[in-house]
């Protein structure tokens, strides 16, 4: 049997809904008004009278739905709110749970993986001598740093390391970005565009947690363009903050995790683990910034990340910025281009 709570909410989701009992009460009213009521009332009723008790029975009419209307969005408000604290501590909950089972897998696993790495690493040339080819040690070496940054990459989301807030230039983050993937663009034929602006790009954060947010994006970036393409980095100011643009012309953005892109556990890559991005927001957001990514029209991803300033200039000293922005090009990073 159906009961108040369940009927009004599927009353406001429904404006059709609403629309027909208003209008089928008006009909009643005035049904009512210019047939029934001449009859009980026939002379005591001018046609001024008449109007004026239409006017009064129209009004209470149409209250009424609209009570239940602002009553059931009142209630689908408070609904709405419910599961957003429910979702929420379910979300706290879930972290600690992986809080726990990150200690447990540091402990049990990652030690031992150190260990046996570190032993073959060791005793490389005496297995060699005793006829154990080093392409496979090489392999089994390979694999155990795989593992260590799967293991790594848990830590690091739920146990995130303290910050270490200063004042830091996006340029010189950038160039030092740029100066660690130099190798792999070469190796994958990938041009590498860094657009940086003419006046140091400050921000208070920390440095190697913006590096790392960025360093996550321009790999990601690499992995989407194994057969080459183009990589670009550039900043771009706005009165409050700095937008980081990083943009490939790789494979995109899957379809089927575009809606869930920062969600944790979430990747199409065979060997993923599916928590850098996750990272990567999380760092953000810990810097009252915002990260977001899309496909781009043609083809490829752009993810933007914003970073509020230092502080807020003022605004003779913004409009200097800009203008020396746009009356000079923007300066191509002084690293190789591939």
């Amino acid at each position: 049997m159906l009961n108040r709570d369940s009927i009004l909410p599927s009353i406001v989701r429904s404006p059709s809904r609403i629309l027909g009992i208003i209008l089928a009460l008006v009909f009643t009213t005035e049904v009512f008004v210019m047939l029934v009521l001449p009859f009980i009332l026939p002379d005591l009723l001018g046609k001024t009278g008449e109007a004026f008790f239409d006017a009064i029975l129209l009004t209470l009419v149409c209250a009424l739905p609209v009570w239940f209307v602002i009553l059931a969005a009142k209630q689908a408000e408070q609904e709405r709110i419910t599961m957003a604290r429910e979702s929420e501590a379910l979300k706290a909950q879930q972290m600690m749970t992986l809080a726990q089972l990150a200690t447990g897998v540091a402990h049990e696993i990652r030690n031992p993986l150190t260990s046996i790495k570190m032993l073959i690493q060791v005793n490389k040339d005496k297995f060699a001598e005793e006829g154990l080819p080093t392409d496979d040690l090489e392999l089994v070496v390979h694999e155990i740093r795989r593992m260590e940054r799967s293991v790594n990459s848990l830590l690091e989301y739920a146990r995130p390391e303290r910050s270490e807030f200063a004042e830091c230039n996006l340029q010189k983050i950038i160039s030092n970005t740029a100066q660690l993937i130099e190798n792999r663009c070469a190796s994958q034929n990938v041009e590498l565009n860094l657009n940086l602006l003419q006046f140091p790009a400050l921000v208070e954060g920390d440095s190697a947690q913006i590096q790392q947010l960025l360093l996550n994006l321009v790999l990601n970036s690499l992995d989407a363009m194994p057969e080459g393409g183009t990589l670009t980095v550039e900043v771009s100011p706005s009165e409050e903050t700095y937008e980081i643009i990083v943009r490939d012309t790789g494979t995109g953005i899957a379809p089927a995790v575009e809606s869930r892109l920062f969600t944790p556990f979430v990747t199409t890559k065979d060997n993923g683990v599916g928590l850098g991005l996750g990272i990567c927001k999380r760092i953000a957001e810990m810097h009252n910034g915002t990260l977001t990514g899309v496909n781009r029209p043609i083809r490829g991803a752009e993810f933007c990340l914003t970073l509020p300033l230092t502080h807020v200039n003022s605004q003779a000293n913004m409009e200097s910025e800009l203008d020396s922005v746009n009356s000079q090009p923007e300066t191509e990073a002084a690293c190789k281009v591939y």
